[in-house]
């Protein structure tokens, strides 16, 4: 058979708490009333209580209590003009290098590779590249690939299909 021990809120002696029987529920020995007591007024579970949530009071928006809070400030980032894109063939082992400008489409094997938008740090353009590509096995269909792709962490969204692999390499910037 299980105990059921009430433990309050506020840090007590441990020997103060009182276990009681499952059903029951016991008044601490001070007659300070149990959790139960607080939230039922009384009711107790078998008698169909209810156990209501009161929310916690309103905050500042990014506040927690009793701790500092720390802004971090977001990696300005430039727009590039195209992307080096890089793909594999699995079945051949063939890689092939593909640099499209922002809008255009280039096909590997028979996916078409399309690049929205290529960004990267301002302060580093050889840096952490990310690309919007959309791929799709063949024009019109349902794409197979929609999202960003991050050079620096190919498998975080990463294309995937039996046959190829695509990876984006950089931006171009002219």
């Amino acid at each position: 058979m299980a105990q059921i021990v009430v433990v309050p809120l506020d840090p007590v002696d441990p020997d103060e708490v009182v276990p009681g029987d499952p059903g029951l529920v016991q008044p601490l020995p001070d007659g300070t009333p149990s959790a139960t007591d607080l939230f039922n007024d009384g009711i107790t579970p078998d008698q169909g209580g209810l156990f209501p949530i009161t929310p916690p009071a309103p905050r500042a928006p990014g506040s927690i209590v009793g701790e500092d809070v720390m802004t971090v400030e977001e990696d300005v980032v430039a727009t590039g003009t195209g992307a080096v894109l890089r793909g594999l063939d699995k079945l051949a082992g063939t890689v092939e290098e593909m640099e499209l400008n922002s809008g255009e489409t280039t096909a590997l094997g028979w996916l078409q590779i399309t690049l929205g938008e290529c960004r990267y740090p301002e302060d580093n353009p050889s840096g952490d590249a990310y690309a919007w590509l959309v791929i799709r096995e063949e024009a019109g269909a349902t794409p197979v690939f929609e999202g960003w792709m991050m050079a620096s962490s190919p498998a975080l969204n990463a294309l995937d299909h039996a046959r190829f692999d695509v990876w984006v390499i950089n931006c171009t910037t002219e």
